[in-house]
């Protein structure tokens, strides 16, 4: 049985010109905040206001392997239209955040392609957030490169993601 990335219990949404990106609870889903900036690990600029959509994958969609355990999955997929957004939001200063942030996107990615026709989809793409480095680094070139390699797909490494 194929794994419905947009679950309506795992969404959440926004029009608004600029909102964040949370997941600042344990143990439960990443969602779209439109109030509280403190709390934002990924920026989301929407200068045109259109609908944005947030699901939640990790915390919200089962996505388990043949053994039972659970998958490494990425926190969710902001949807705009036919465009996709892969994200991981991550707060910490550890040297490791991105190399983990595009290994849970990586695998959420494969997953998706063996459930979702992505041929219905324009543009996706992926972002590693980190709300304690929010500007991109030229140091991680070649892991950004390995990650088009493995998935056919363009990753960010900044905080900030316009729609």
């Amino acid at each position: 049985m194929p794994i419905n990335f947009f679950q309506n219990g795992c969404k959440t949404e926004s029009d608004k010109v600029k909102f964040g990106l949370c997941d600042d609870i344990p143990n439960a889903s990443a969602y779209i905040d439109e109030s509280d900036e403190s709390k934002w690990i990924g920026i989301v600029n929407n200068p045109e206001k259109k609908n944005a959509e947030f699901y939640a994958i990790d915390n919200c969609v089962s996505i388990r392997k043949v053994n039972g355990d659970l998958e490494s999955r990425c926190d969710g997929v902001l949807k705009e239209g036919t465009n996709l957004v892969f994200v991981e939001l991550k707060e910490r200063e550890s040297k490791n955040w991105f190399g983990d942030g595009r290994k849970q996107i990586t695998n959420t990615i494969n997953i998706f392609k063996n459930n979702h026709d992505i041929t219905e989809f324009t543009s996706i793409t992926a972002h590693v957030c980190n709300s304690l480095k929010p500007a991109a680094n030229r140091g991680r070139a070649v892991s950004i490169q390995m990650f088009k390699d493995d998935t056919g797909f363009i990753l960010k490494d900044i905080q900030k993601i316009t729609i």
